[in-house]
């Protein structure tokens, strides 16, 4: 076991669920109706295309092109570095889809459009409506876990990559689909995510990540 990867998981979850908390508390509320004003404005639309880079059905069709061909690389030439990469890459979202995705339906929280249209703001447990699932913001999870996975693999390319990633999460919030509170629980969960996904699998320290 990575100790140090463990008590970094660890102090840093706790850091998370406290500007989590705060801003549940404290914020969310507040900035969703400020982001709603913007509907129909500039912004609005720029985030309404940049959201598109989280979509959930863009990347199912990723992951399912990348196990395929990783596979048949895999058969033909072996685990080389590059092919360990794809498959890495792969298994990160696909498992940080599946943890993010029972999470929002453990905490079944609502969305900011139950709370402009039916005065409604926190959680409704064990929900299986999708306008219950807000925490943790899918968008998310999946563009951090891809991006961080990817900054790992490509180094160079790890500033760009988060940059990305960053403005995903902020777009949910201005698009009105998300909390600040949500995109930061993602942001957390995908990052970790692949971190964990790495060590487990992999076996190797992100530095080492340099064969591709």
């Amino acid at each position: 076991m990575d100790r140090d990867l463990l008590r970094l998981t660890g102090i840093t979850g706790i850091a998370a669920l406290i500007a989590v908390t705060i801003l549940f508390l404290f914020v969310d509320r507040y900035v969703s109706v400020s982001a709603h004003m913007l509907k129909d404005g500039i912004v609005f639309k720029i985030a309404e295309i940049t959201s598109l880079f989280g979509d959930h059905n863009l990347y199912n069709v990723l992951i399912s092109m990348g196990f395929i061909s990783g596979g048949i690389l895999a058969l033909y030439r072996g685990l080389t570095p590059g092919v360990r990469a794809l498959l890495y890459v792969c298994v990160t979202v696909s498992s940080v889809m599946i943890l993010g995705e029972t999470f929002k339906w453990v905490f079944g929280r609502y969305r900011p459009v139950m709370h402009f249209e039916h005065a409604l703001y926190g959680f409704q447990w064990f929900s299986s409506q999708g306008k219950m699932h807000s925490l943790p913001s899918g968008h998310s999870f999946r563009v951090f876990s891809a991006m961080t996975a990817l900054g790992l693999v490509l180094p160079r390319w790890r500033v760009l990559f988060l940059t990305l990633a960053a403005l995903v999460a902020i777009s949910r919030v201005v698009v009105t689909r998300h909390f600040p509170s949500d995109v930061v629980a993602g942001a957390y969960l995908g990052i970790f995510a692949a971190l964990w996904v790495w060590r487990i699998i992999q076996g190797q320290k992100p530095h080492e990540i340099n064969g591709v």
